[in-house]
């Protein structure tokens, strides 16, 4: 229902700011394993990987009103999210939610400063709350790696995070432990 998908998706938008906003927190979470495994051994320890990161860029972003109410979305996004120490992670996630309220879940890649990658799966939840002509969304969930490269290859662990997000950025905060 091609026409559908247009008359709604203007209603839309603003949910899928809210979702990119805060999806980009939901990866947050790598840059502080970015900077800690920066400086680990060849030795399979522990890290503490907690720390916070920022959204650089939404490279995509696809509503879809599947119909069934006015108020729900699918949304289909690809952002980047930058680490403090300027390692890049790029951020594949799909939402369903009613009225800004629902659960995400998807796949990032980290491309840290030293070329080695790594990969994660996460999932959580999320609601958004309007602000007279404003809105704020938070979210939380878990996510564990799932791959990585190099020195990085057998890295196993994950964490949990929780964040604000708001049309102006976003914010987000993590626990993670890892080894490799």
């Amino acid at each position: 229902m091609p026409g559908f998908a247009r008359k709604i998706q203007p209603e839309l938008k603003e949910e899928a700011v809210s979702t990119v906003v805060r999806g980009f927190c939901t990866t947050f979470v790598i840059s502080t394993l970015v900077g800690v495994f920066g400086t680990g051994s060849a030795l399979a320890e522990k890290w503490d990987c907690s720390g916070s990161k920022k959204s650089k860029q939404i490279i995509s972003i696809e509503v879809i009103g599947p119909g069934d109410r006015p108020d729900r979305a699918l949304v289909q996004l690809v952002r980047v999210d930058v680490f403090p120490d300027g390692s890049e992670e790029t951020v594949y996630e799909h939402d369903d939610q009613i009225g800004g309220t629902g659960t995400h879940s998807g796949y990032s890649v980290i491309n840290l400063k030293s070329g080695e990658r790594l990969w994660t799966k996460y999932e959580g939840v999320h609601y958004t709350v309007p602000k007279g002509d404003a809105w704020e969304s938070r979210f939380q969930g878990v996510f564990r790696f799932i791959a990585g490269t190099g020195k990085y290859k057998a890295i196993r662990g994950g964490g949990h995070y929780q964040g604000i997000g708001t049309r102006a950025g976003s914010t987000s905060e993590s626990v993670c432990e890892a080894e490799y």
